[in-house]
């Protein structure tokens, strides 16, 4: 038996609405006693490590990462990609379909989740197609990937624009009891679009996506759930209008939820003056009043997670006008500390922004972690929230360095994330 006590730690625990300086005893990889104050000096622990006032909460659950291997290897394989979660204090991680092969049959999540098991680190978890290779024209085998662990079903960074195969994929994913995850954008509205539709795409001369173009799929999804009564997530919310659906389908009843990105909260259209490829996002950043309004839906609940968004990039893909550029940035490494920006400004409180990134997903996704309960597996982060230190993508653990907040200060550094109670990362 291995037994490891953690004291005088800053414990938040939303599950069990635990914040205060506390202390943690994990068995065998399993939390065996949580509480605040001092604890018994009862037992024999072959640790016992004194957090020195640090946070320690329950690791995050980032629940949109798009990753590269297979397929694109040389962008990220799938080791730097756990590596830079373990690091960014991401204790399990929910991987989007579009790797070539797609993953669109029980094999190929099969695949992916033995060997992201045998790398060791974050657990990683794996969306199923919703459609045959992503095209949006014929379901997968939803059923035969549930069984193979799919803990959802996406079409990834594309919606699926005919209303007869979503209202198919709504059905079975409630037979099933998976979430669906949407990317909300009307193709018809957006396409060849370069950023955000208004004053600032007039400005700059590029071609502008209507907000309009996320609600309106929202809304279509919205009559069709009442139909089929299936757990619909909204992904990497962006549009006041959005929230507001989103917000008036909670009160209504519905199993809806929704995610944000930190650069949904934290930057604008304006950023794109300078034309830096490396504020091309999908969905694209929008206006100062939408991002108010993101960050007024997470205060609220109405937004109920926070992701990284973490998609690869090829350097070359962005090193082009912008018009032509790829979007897409890396985002595991950054993701607390970016997420905590909002408690340094007094937007919201520590205990709900770690609810955001660990008990929400997890809830969501019906996955392990999100909580430190007696009984559960003890997968949790020790980090300092008031250090501060610069965004460099060249120190990223990430292959994948691009990133639209190069050289932004941010405070938050992960000092140790721990699965099952064993340290996958320590920072030196």
């Amino acid at each position: 038996m291995t037994a490891i006590r953690f004291f005088d730690a800053h414990i938040i625990d939303p599950s069990q609405s635990i914040d205060g300086i506390g202390y943690l005893d994990v068995v065998d990889g399993v939390v065996d006693a949580i509480g605040l104050g001092t604890p018994l000096k009862t037992g024999k622990f072959e640790q016992v490590i004194d957090c020195k006032l640090s946070c320690l909460s329950p690791g995050l659950v980032d629940m949109r990462v798009q990753p590269a291997d297979p397929g694109s290897e040389h962008l990220e394989s799938l080791a730097t990609l756990l590596a830079a979660a373990a690091n960014g204090g991401i204790t399990a991680l929910a991987c989007l379909p579009d790797t070539r092969p797609v993953i669109d049959e029980a094999s190929a999540i099969d695949s992916l989740c033995l060997r992201a098991s045998r790398i060791g680190g974050s657990r990683l978890y794996a969306y199923g197609a919703a459609t045959k290779s992503l095209a949006g024209t014929e379901m997968a085998e939803l059923g035969l990937m549930a069984e193979a662990g799919a803990i959802g079903f996406t079409n990834s960074t594309t919606s699926i624009d005919d209303s007869l195969i979503m209202r198919r994929l709504l059905a079975y994913s409630s037979m099933l009891d998976k979430p669906f995850i949407q990317h909300c954008e009307d193709h018809a509205l957006t396409a060849d679009s370069e950023m955000n539709e208004g004053e600032t795409s007039t400005r700059l001369g590029l071609l502008g996506s209507p907000s309009e173009a996320e609600v309106i799929i929202i809304d279509r999804d919205l009559h069709l759930l009442r139909r089929t009564e299936a757990r619909y997530h909204v992904a990497h919310i962006s549009t006041r209008a959005g929230i507001e659906a989103v917000r008036q389908a909670k009160a209504e009843g519905l199993a809806v939820t929704a995610d944000t990105s930190p650069p949904y909260f934290l930057l604008n259209e304006l950023a794109i003056s300078t034309y830096n490829t490396a504020f091309k996002l999908s969905p694209p950043l929008r206006s100062e009043d939408d991002r108010q309004a993101v960050i007024e839906g997470l205060a609220d609940g109405a937004i109920d997670a926070i992701s990284s968004d973490h998609m690869p990039v090829d350097r070359d893909a962005k090193m082009q006008p912008f018009g032509p550029a790829q979007p897409g940035a890396s985002g595991v490494d950054t993701l607390l500390a970016l997420s905590l920006t909002l408690v340094h400004q007094g937007h919201i409180s520590m205990t709900r922004i770690i609810e955001a990134l660990s008990l929400a997903p997890a809830s969501i996704l019906d996955t392990t972690g999100g909580t430190l309960s007696p009984g559960g597996a003890a997968d949790f982060i020790l980090f300092r929230p008031d250090s501060s230190w610069i965004i460099a993508g060249a120190n990223f653990k990430s292959d994948s360095r691009i990133t639209p907040f190069e050289s932004h200060p941010v405070q938050g550094i992960v000092d140790a994330t721990y699965v099952d109670g064993a340290a996958i990362f320590l920072r030196q």
